[in-house]
């Protein structure tokens, strides 16, 4: 299973990154700060400080790295299991274009896969905000397309 996360700051890596590779899911990254991308590609791995009673130190490996804005984002988004963010709750309007034009290419693509998308934010249906702000950029012929092969599912985090 392949996952593309948006947003690779401590929650995306610390928590959601982490969890996701702990379940065996191959990690992509998208983000805008190009030191942290470049770090990731160079060691496909970073290290996680877990703490309570005795902190360990877990590596969490074999992730990469793509910048958010461009066409590695959509080509991803085209093909993945999986879609998550932890952007915070104002940027996820910001990255619905990118989402919106990678289903389409997956509509294009003629990937009939579902797509689960989760937005793991701070905020109340994190989720069905971003669904809206992702349907308004879906062109009307890919809407219904996009309600039959897309979930998205609201979490809490």
């Amino acid at each position: 299973m392949k996952a593309l996360h948006f947003g690779a700051g401590n929650i995306g890596r610390g928590f959601i990154g982490k969890l996701l590779a702990d379940a065996g899911i191959t990690l992509t990254f998208a983000d805008v700060n190009q030191t942290v991308l470049d770090a990731l590609n160079a060691r496909h791995s970073y290290q996680v400080h877990v703490v309570g009673e005795n902190e360990q130190v877990e590596t969490v490996t074999g992730v990469n790295a793509v910048s958010s804005i461009g066409d590695d984002v959509i080509d991803l988004i085209a093909s993945v299991d999986l879609v998550t963010t932890a952007v915070g709750p104002v940027v996820l309007e910001r990255i619905a274009p990118s989402v919106a034009k990678g289903l389409a290419k997956r509509k294009a693509q003629g990937n009939d896969a579902p797509l689960n998308i989760i937005a793991c934010e701070n905020m109340v249906r994190g989720t069905t905000q971003l669904k809206g702000h992702v349907m308004a950029a879906v062109a009307d012929e890919d809407k219904a397309w996009v309600e039959e092969h897309v979930g998205f599912v609201d979490s809490a985090v």
